[in-house]
């Protein structure tokens, strides 16, 4: 049983007696749905600090204040106040701590990198002659056109952004590579050779994954996709 399973399932347990706590009087003042929207909410919040996603992170603390402003008693500050301040908190964040890489061990790097709020983009070859994309857009779009001769992984990013990625003219080292997105009130865009075999076990959090055609897989080649979307749309385009 994955951890995220486990994770929701308690917190809907969790939802389920809150529910019925509520109507026995033991919490006044919070209905069914306030409850509800809580439990969506606090999710997408715990996701939010665990990939230490900043709009995600105030963003849904700013949703869960709105919806339980009586229970606060912050009526007064709902709800353009808290969403100003959830928006001018992540620009803040964003720009105070940009760099939202994973760690790992590469031999060289060649590429360009763009500066805080628009695009950093890097090719990475690792000591196998294995090729590492890593892409993260910020308050900015970007197209991308991966040209690796031996793909092995990509680690991609859109917050506040959008972004375009196509694997057309990629090559996969060993007939297999993996990508790792992570959305948050963004898109992302990925386009992928038709004949590849596409496995998507992409999350979502009151976002939206969509794929666009039919994968036929009479290559070889397999392109796994996993990942978090949280307030925003993944399409998966199959060219």
């Amino acid at each position: 049983m994955k951890r995220k399973n486990v994770f929701w399932g308690l917190l809907f347990l969790l939802g389920a007696f809150a529910v019925l706590a509520g109507r026995l009087g033991v919490f006044r003042g919070v209905g069914f749905w306030s409850v509800l929207f809580s439990i969506g909410l606090l999710g997408v919040l715990v996701n939010g600090i665990i990939h230490r996603s900043w709009g995600t992170i105030l963003f849904s603390a700013a949703f869960l204040a709105i919806v339980n402003s009586s229970l606060l008693g912050i009526e007064k500050l709902v709800p353009w106040p808290v969403l100003g301040a959830a928006l001018l908190g992540t620009i803040g964040l964003n720009i105070l701590f940009p760099s939202r890489h994973r760690h790992g061990h590469y031999i060289c790097a060649r590429g360009n990198n763009g500066e805080v709020g628009e695009v950093e983009y890097h090719e990475e070859v690792g000591n196998d002659g294995s090729e590492q994309v890593n892409c993260e857009v910020s308050f900015h779009s970007s197209v991308k056109y991966i040209q690796c001769s031996r793909l092995k992984s990509a680690d991609l990013s859109s917050s506040f952004g959008g972004l375009t990625v196509y694997f057309n003219n990629a090559m996969l080292q060993d007939h297999a590579a993996h990508v790792k997105v992570d959305v948050s009130f963004g898109n992302m865009e990925l386009y992928v050779p038709v004949g590849w075999r596409v496995i998507c076990n992409v999350s979502s959090s009151f976002g939206h994954v969509e794929e666009h055609g039919f994968c036929r897989g009479d290559e070889a080649e397999m392109l796994t996709i996993d990942g978090d979307v949280s307030f925003g749309t993944l399409e998966i385009y199959y060219i």
